[in-house]
């Protein structure tokens, strides 16, 4: 019988006792189950690192696009095989590959596509670490900071965490005065965009949920393709407000003359003037004052 590793993640959004034991009886029908809750951050990377090293055939991820963003660190080109459960709020990367929302009804999903082949599934890389749906610089890492720094507002309110945070940033906990960002592209980094506020690069779409709906910050971004930058040269209300609403929409902010949209991108350079805050896949990561990004053609294998 094949070997399959469940990484639970206890902490996250919606994993509790009874559906982490029921999809682990689940998964036994056609895997020998491992099942090992993680107990800091970083254990899940430490987990797959073992998994793959000693052979196993599957890892199973019940969490968040945080705890799968570990695994996949850890996985990438190891053709080891990935199946997402999501357990965490946003469930970006799950749902943008159409695995149902809900853990056992993606645990079901995944059982009846354990036998077909694996699909491969690029991945992008910021500063030497992957990310699978998105990373940022500027206000969006700069508003994932200040809901990592408070985990009980986060856990109480979900994804309204990022909104209460995100109306804090926007009334002065960012600095919307003056842009930090220059954006750097082509084989020789010969192109450029100067003085931005924000660069948002998206592996998959959307960028995030809030409830059932979908924010699309790069809304022609093809999974199979290049990373997508969207940029902003400024940060006025006048302007923020409506590419947020168009971008819940039917992501028509990208002609906004303020706005900036790159795609299918290999590799990308952000320059920051003062070191600024950066995010992967909704983890924080600190602040650089320059950062590479590239893509990562066919880096992970996803039962999906």
């Amino acid at each position: 019988m094949r070997r399959a590793l469940l990484i639970a993640n206890p902490a996250a959004h919606t994993v509790d006792g009874p559906t982490r034991d029921a999809i682990a009886r689940d998964l036994s029908a056609e895997f020998e189950i491992e099942l090992v809750e993680t107990q800091r951050r970083g254990h899940a990377e430490e987990l797959a690192g073992e998994a793959a090293g000693e052979g196993i055939d599957l890892v199973v991820v019940l969490g968040g696009d945080g705890t799968i963003n570990e695994v996949a660190n850890r996985l990438a080109g190891t053709g080891t095989s990935v199946g997402l459960l999501p357990g965490g709020g946003a469930n970006v990367l799950a749902r943008s590959m159409g695995i149902p929302n809900d853990p056992r009804a993606a645990a079901r999903f995944l059982m009846d596509r354990v036998h077909l082949p694996a699909r491969s599934l690029p991945l992008g890389r910021i500063d030497g670490r992957f990310f699978a749906s998105n990373c940022g610089v500027g206000f969006d890492a700069a508003i994932v900071r200040k809901v990592e720094a408070h985990p009980r507002i986060k856990r109480r309110l979900g994804d309204l965490a990022f909104v209460l945070f995100g109306l804090q940033q926007m009334a002065g906990g960012f600095d919307r005065r003056r842009p930090h960002l220059r954006i750097e592209w082509g084989s020789g980094f010969e192109y450029r965009l100067m003085d931005m506020h924000l660069a948002v690069i998206q592996n998959v779409s959307p960028f995030t949920f809030l409830g059932k709906r979908p924010l699309r910050i790069c809304p022609e971004v093809e999974t199979d393709e290049g990373f997508d930058c969207f940029a902003l040269d400024t940060m006025s209300t006048a302007t923020v407000v409506p590419v947020l609403l168009k971008a819940f929409g039917k992501g028509r902010h990208t002609s906004n003359p303020h706005a900036r949209y790159l795609r299918d991108l290999r590799r990308l350079r952000v320059r920051c003037d003062k070191p600024m805050p950066y995010q992967a896949d909704g983890e924080y990561l600190g602040e650089r004052l320059e950062l590479i990004i590239e893509s990562v053609p066919e880096a992970l294998s996803i039962i999906c």
